[in-house]
């Protein structure tokens, strides 16, 4: 009898039914998880800014001192003095309105009732890709002394935040556009963005640029024609310096590009998504020539031809700052893989 009295049910209650169901289920889901119902904006500021929420006797004193000294040094391997980041310092209570969807926060305060200073990071807290980082501290000085020791940590953290953004919009300007490289029975490509064009891409080597009336950047891929079993820093000194002088001339044909030897390199290793990469940053200069600028390189080995691919980017633009030249020349390079299909 249950059976047929349920069947007798009209089709309206039954759709009623349906929709309230549907409600409450949704108005469950949504208190369980508020993100299901959160629209966050767009990040505002501009790329390699980092707003610092401090008190202003703090800014000026030891905590600031160590925000400037250990969280945005001034970069090597550029021409001029450039810090990390352009630093927009805030006062705690003007932190408010447009500024909490910067794309890059530091936010500091002093908590007596901790015993311990404290780091912690969040993604997405007021807006889409943005990365918030508060560090807690008893006291001043602790403030201080935990911007020091974590500066590294959270200008690594900032610099992440910037390329997977810059990804994002480079692959959205390539659609579906790469730049295919063949070295022997392998492909590699690369993202091609829109205003990058090819200089060159013959068997082993290409190049790409971007040029405009002020700059010029390149990216620059090549696998080696022999097995590598060892890959370090002298090893992509060599690499890098061949590439550079064998393939980007002068505008007079006769100089050529080499590595500057008046001021240091600095080189670095790392494991990154299962890869061992060695890194190298320094100038470059032209051999009988009056031009120069900054420039990265890196290396891996193919573990399945036991080749290295050697990647090197590098800007010119004597009249402007070339740290954000360089950051998207950067993350362009690192999307370098291989072609699977």
């Amino acid at each position: 009898m249950r059976v047929r009295a349920f069947y007798f049910i009209n089709f309206r209650t039954m759709r009623n039914i349906a929709a309230l169901f549907l409600l409450m289920s949704a108005f469950l889901s949504s208190c369980g998880d508020s993100s299901l119902t959160r629209t966050l904006p767009n990040v505002t500021g501009t790329t390699g800014e980092v707003l610092v929420v401090m008190d202003k006797s703090m800014w000026v004193g030891s905590p600031g001192q160590s925000v400037r000294d250990y969280v945005s040094p001034i970069l090597l391997g550029l021409p001029q003095e450039e810090p990390a980041f352009t630093i927009l310092p805030v006062n705690p209570e003007g932190f408010r309105d447009i500024y909490v969807a910067h794309r890059n926060i530091l936010q500091t305060e002093t908590d007596p009732g901790k015993t311990e200073a404290e780091v912690t990071y969040t993604r997405n807290k007021w807006a889409e890709t943005q990365l918030v980082v508060n560090v807690t501290a008893p006291d001043t000085a602790s403030l201080a002394e935990c911007l020091r020791k974590n500066g590294e940590e959270i200008r690594r953290s900032f610099n992440n935040a910037e390329r997977e953004r810059l990804t994002d919009w480079l692959t959205k300007s390539a659609g579906k556009e790469r730049s295919v490289l063949t070295a022997g029975g392998t492909k590699w490509e690369l993202v091609k963005p829109s205003g990058w064009e090819p200089d060159f891409n013959r068997e082993g080597i290409m190049m790409l640029s971007a040029e405009t009336p002020s700059s010029t950047q390149s990216v620059m891929v090549s696998v080696t024609d022999r097995t590598i079993t060892r890959l370090g820093c002298f090893e992509l000194a060599d690499l890098t310096q061949k590439r550079m002088s064998d393939e980007v001339k002068g505008p007079d044909g006769g100089s050529f590009m080499v590595i500057e030897q008046k001021l240091p390199v600095s080189c670095r290793s790392f494991r990154q998504n299962g890869t061992d990469y060695i890194e190298m940053r320094g100038l470059w200069t032209l051999e009988g020539g009056f031009m120069g600028g900054p420039f990265i390189s890196y290396a891996f080995i193919d573990t399945v031809t036991s080749r290295a691919v050697v990647v090197t980017g590098f800007v010119y633009a004597p009249r402007d700052d070339k740290r954000e030249l360089l950051r998207q020349v950067e993350t362009l390079m690192y999307t370098v893989k291989k072609r699977t299909e």
